[in-house]
């Protein structure tokens, strides 16, 4: 697996947040800097834009993971990856659906990549934040992402510690966490 290369993921999140490209091409650009920054981590496989049979439900990231030595041991041999390139945090009802996304593919880990955060107070589980902590209690595990964590990423090895004290921190604290 090739290591994460920083300008090329700067050049998509550059693209993800120009105001002149369309909605369209920010949101594509937005999914293109996480399918690179999977896909350098050792052991990751990634798809992308999945539907279920029924045409109901996209899946933006799907990856596979093989658990390697030197890459997200931590987390389950599959999970989800929606990103939401929006101007405003996620609100509460879009985390219940990607819970419900993650619940219905048989999965038990996914992870949001918010670009502006999501709606809510951590330490109150308000909101969005509340979602989170009661997906936790029903074994739907999910992390959150924002673009300043992506901005934070040099090496695979980043991502790797990243989403590992996320896993943690998520468990201990008992929803999202940043920070």
């Amino acid at each position: 697996m090739p290591n994460l290369d920083s300008p090329i993921l700067k050049s998509h999140l550059d693209r993800a947040s120009d105001p002149t490209n369309s909605t369209h091409i920010r949101g594509r650009a937005f999914e293109d800097a996480l399918e690179h920054v999977f896909g350098a981590v050792p052991g990751c496989d990634v798809q992308r834009n999945s539907l279920n049979r029924f045409t109901s439900e996209e899946v933006d990231i799907s990856v596979m993971n093989f658990r390697e030595g030197n890459g997200l041991r931590a987390l389950p041999e599959i999970f989800l990856v929606e990103c939401k390139n929006w101007s405003e945090p996620v609100d509460s009802a879009t985390v219940n659906e990607f819970a419900a996304k993650i619940r219905h593919r048989g999965c038990t880990l996914g992870i949001l990549v918010a670009a502006n955060g999501v709606t809510g107070n951590p330490y109150e589980k308000t909101a969005a934040y509340q979602s989170a902590a009661l997906a936790l209690v029903e074994r739907t595990r999910m992390l959150l992402l924002t673009t300043a964590d992506l901005n934070m990423l040099v090496s695979s090895q980043d991502v790797v510690r990243l989403l590992h004290r996320r896993l943690l921190d998520l468990v201990a604290a008992g929803t999202f966490t940043l920070g």
